[in-house]
């Protein structure tokens, strides 16, 4: 069960920005040409992928309840699956998530056992709908704008603030009722991704680092910190893609699980299990 929490975490972690636009914010502040700059170069960054693997390590915390610790292997073909494979000691598989657009399979090949729930049925859970599209560029440390498709947004589509040096910030001018969310950047490499109930109940901080170069700039990370507060216990993600083995536009193969062999049980039981 320990193994497979480091799966579930990973997912709930982030499918918490999942949710969909509601309230907008409007603001008159003036935007820098560097700033304007910055964003644009920011974006041509970003590889045009369509697969994408790494091999890593998790680091899981729950406060003083103890911590676990797997390597992983993530594997993506955008817009349409999402694979983590959880190994221990000889690179023995014990945990696999599985996330399509509208479902999730998560399986403990160690105690045989299986969730599969829609994506609609945890957000119902979480109080926020849920986006494999938005999972996907938590992963790959982008920046996003909720409902939008292939990066079809632009500056004036976010409340930018500026530090007055190279650190500026974004905050989309269209927020959900619930949730609202920001970009931590300095040039145009993205430091944190944070989260919050409107309620300031919970949160979640994403920091970036330890960048590497895709394409022409050095500003891919391979490693996230996550942390989620307002649980009934705090709750830690450290996880890390090993550089060498970042792989943009191979050939990746996903594969549903077999569930035949297992026992399913219900999302809300798990997440119940993780005080979410």
């Amino acid at each position: 069960m320990n193994h497979i929490r480091i799966a579930v975490c990973s997912i709930v972690l982030l499918i918490l920005a999942g949710c969909k636009g509601g309230k907008e914010l409007i603001s008159e502040r003036p935007v820098s040409q560097e700033v304007r700059n910055n964003f644009e170069s920011l974006k041509a960054s970003y590889p045009d992928w369509n697969t994408f693997s790494a091999k890593g390590s998790a680091d899981l915390s729950f406060g003083a309840s103890g911590s676990l610790s797997a390597s992983t292997q993530l594997r993506m073909v955008r817009g349409e699956v999402l694979q983590i494979s959880v190994r221990i000691i000889l690179g023995i598989e014990v945990a696999r998530l599985y996330m399509t657009p509208d479902s999730l399979f998560l399986v403990n090949k160690m105690q045989k056992q299986y969730v599969a729930a829609s994506l609609q049925e945890i957000g119902e859970r979480l109080s926020s709908p849920v986006s494999l599209q938005t999972v996907q560029d938590a992963l790959l440390g982008r920046i996003f704008l909720l409902n939008s498709a292939n990066n079809a947004y632009g500056i004036d589509d976010f409340e930018v603030m500026e530090s007055g040096s190279s650190r500026w910030s974004l905050s989309p001018k269209r927020q959900d009722e619930r949730f609202s969310y920001r970009f931590d950047l300095d040039e145009i490499k993205l430091l944190s991704t944070q989260m919050g109930s409107t309620s300031g109940l919970k949160e979640i901080v994403c920091h970036y680092t330890d960048f590497i170069k895709q394409g022409q700039s050095e500003n891919f990370p391979t490693k996230m910190k996550i942390a989620l507060t307002g649980l009934s216990v705090p709750v830690s993600l450290n996880l890390r893609y090993d550089s060498s083995s970042v792989s943009w536009n191979g050939k990746v193969g996903v594969e549903k699980p077999a569930l035949s062999k297992y026992t399913r049980v219900s999302a809300a039981q798990m997440l119940k299990k993780l005080s979410i």
